[in-house]
């Protein structure tokens, strides 16, 4: 199953037999009432009241793909990062509570732009990957009068409970904080869907309110389309 977030509205590809199909609150569109992919997005980029809109077909991830070669592909990492003390490390910018993240620069790994972007926006020392990447977010903008897709790839990642945290302010992030399990769903409310959605997933494991419809898939070779900037 697969989402494209704009902003906090979602365009997501599942089976036909997906139960999330059947959920109250999303809209069910036919592949066939659109004439292209890029109709659907453009459809979907203009009808700015709908919410979450499903789209049912045999074959999510090829269609995914396909959906993807209608933007310009902007390759990005971040963390998820918890202490000793099963803290969340979290970012507030914009006026929303995120996770640390950023662009993927020319030459770099995926794991040493998350390592460096998380560095980079918190102040935090001590980090260490826990194992492989594990979940991939999709987020579609507007840069320079293009439709950019960020392809955000996230590491599990730990620190140091005493280590102090210094926002990066020239980026426009006014706090740092560890957040407690006991709080998180108030931080999580003041935040974005897709970030509220991975963190119920991969740290709650909270499947309640959203089943199927929170699994994130695997990065997609998005080959020399992707850009850095």
């Amino acid at each position: 199953m697969y989402s494209i977030f704009f902003n906090n509205r979602r365009l997501q590809f599942c089976r036909p037999d997906s139960q999330v199909c059947l959920l109250p609150s999303v809209i069910v569109e036919s592949a066939d009432t659109f004439r292209s992919w890029g109709d659907l997005v453009i459809y979907f980029e203009c009808n700015t009241h709908l919410r979450h809109v499903v789209i049912p077909v045999e074959d999510p991830r090829s269609v995914f793909q396909r959906v993807c070669s209608h933007f310009t592909i902007m390759c990005a990492a971040g963390g998820i990062v918890t202490n000793a003390a099963g803290d969340l490390l979290m970012i507030y910018r914009y006026g929303k509570w995120d996770l640390p993240k950023g662009k993927q620069e020319p030459g770099e790994s995926l794991r040493e732009t998350a390592l460096r972007e998380v560095a980079e926006e918190t102040g935090v020392s001590g980090l260490e990957i826990l194992g492989d990447h594990f979940a991939t977010t999709f987020h579609c903008y507007r840069f320079q009068g293009k439709s950019v897709l960020k392809v955000t790839s996230w590491f599990r990642m730990t620190a140091c409970c005493g280590s102090s945290l210094q926002p990066q302010t020239e980026e426009g992030i006014e706090k740092t904080e560890w957040v407690s399990r006991e709080t998180l769903a108030t931080y999580l409310e003041a935040s974005y869907a897709s970030i509220g959605l991975l963190i119920r997933r991969k740290i709650l494991n909270d499947r309640k309110d959203v089943g199927e419809s929170g699994q994130v898939e695997d990065i997609l070779d998005f080959g020399p389309q992707a850009f850095y900037c």
